[in-house]
């Protein structure tokens, strides 16, 4: 029984490089589908009626959508609009249809206070 601690402690040792490195690898793949969802925001303009930070204006808040609404409301919403509150859909901009996932992720990031406004920053935040 004397062995199992060692064991444990050999295997957690040859084994901590390699999670700490996939953890890294993934804070960078997470840093860059936010900095593609804030680019992408940034080029359909969504802050002249979400506000600066989109965090609301002239229309609500994208960061209080995403925090108090699932994925699924957030895709309808961005892909159809809502026309009764002036909202286009953009389901026909190839940009928000392929970077959607990466929008989602950038104020998702936001909404838990993961990251701040403007493009996530390599490195911070987190």
């Amino acid at each position: 029984m004397s062995r199992w601690p060692s064991l444990a402690l050999s295997a957690l040792t040859l084994w901590a490089p390699l999670v700490s490195e996939a953890l890294d690898s993934a804070d960078v793949t997470g840093q860059a589908e936010q900095a593609r969802g804030w680019a992408a925001l940034r080029a359909m303009d969504c802050a002249r009626c979400h506000g600066r930070d989109h965090d609301g204006w002239a229309a609500p808040s994208l960061i209080a959508a995403v925090r108090e609404g699932s994925r699924e409301r957030f895709k309808h919403y961005v892909l159809e609009g809502d026309a009764a509150r002036g909202m286009p859909g953009y389901r026909s901009q190839p940009l928000v249809v392929a970077e959607l996932d990466a929008i989602f992720a950038y104020l998702r990031a936001r909404a838990v206070g993961a990251i701040g406004a403007g493009p996530p920053a390599p490195g911070l935040g987190r």
